[in-house]
């Protein structure tokens, strides 16, 4: 979905609850700030993705992993170009706090959504999973594996092994799998809501923008 300055307009007002706190206003201004190093006013599209990544890791400070997954570079170029009317290859305060506005509408929602997922999806999935390898016989293979590992691996190989507690080795499983859903699975499932969800924002905005031209049109006639 393309943006344009009026969807950006609409989708800001629509915005979260958040993002009218004060402490979402301090964090972009110092973001901002930090951002325009040579005090002149305005951010370039470098500047800007520098700034949104800032933003992300002070969030993750205080609510965790949820919010430590930015737009990608092409969102954040998106809107900078939708925001930048002039083509100057810059763009000021206003519209940079107007950006971040947007991109971080999703945040609450998907903070209830990570924890949500963490606490009451995710054990389930990781036994589900553990189950699933047994029935194809995983646990076999494993055990054949380690079988020629005690008959041919060297000694000193296998001296290090053996400093290894059995209870590490019977835990193995489940951590590599929940590596694997915290690392790979849940990163892909956030870009996947964040793309669905901006896309639907960015759809409603321009339906609002498009019902707004066409009041102002009938208005003048």
């Amino acid at each position: 979905m393309k943006w344009t300055r009026q969807s950006l307009l609409e989708s800001v007002k629509n915005r979260s609850y958040w993002t009218n706190t004060s402490y979402f206003k301090k964090l972009v201004k110092w973001a901002f700030n930090i951002c325009d190093d040579q005090k002149k006013g305005s951010v370039t599209k470098a500047e800007l993705y520098v700034g949104v990544l800032m933003v992300h890791l002070k969030l993750a400070k205080y609510f965790g992993p949820a919010a430590t997954f930015p737009p990608t570079r092409e969102v954040v170029n998106q809107l900078f170009d939708a925001s930048d009317v002039d083509k100057s290859g810059d763009i000021d305060e206003e519209e940079f706090i107007t950006v971040m506005i947007v991109l971080c509408s999703q945040i609450t929602s998907r903070i209830v959504a990570y924890y949500t997922i963490l606490i009451m999806l995710v054990p389930y999935l990781i036994r589900l999973i553990i189950g699933f390898l047994d029935f194809i016989g995983v646990d076999v293979a494993i055990m054949g594996v380690d079988g020629l590992f005690d008959k041919y691996a060297p000694q000193i190989l296998q001296s290090i092994v053996g400093l290894i507690p059995d209870e590490t080795w019977d835990t193995m499983p489940e951590m590599i799998v929940s590596l694997a859903l915290f690392y790979l699975v849940i990163p892909i499932c956030w870009d996947w809501m964040d793309s669905y969800f901006r896309d639907l924002a960015a759809k409603e905005s321009v339906k609002q923008a498009n019902i707004a031209d066409t009041t102002k049109e009938t208005k003048t006639e």
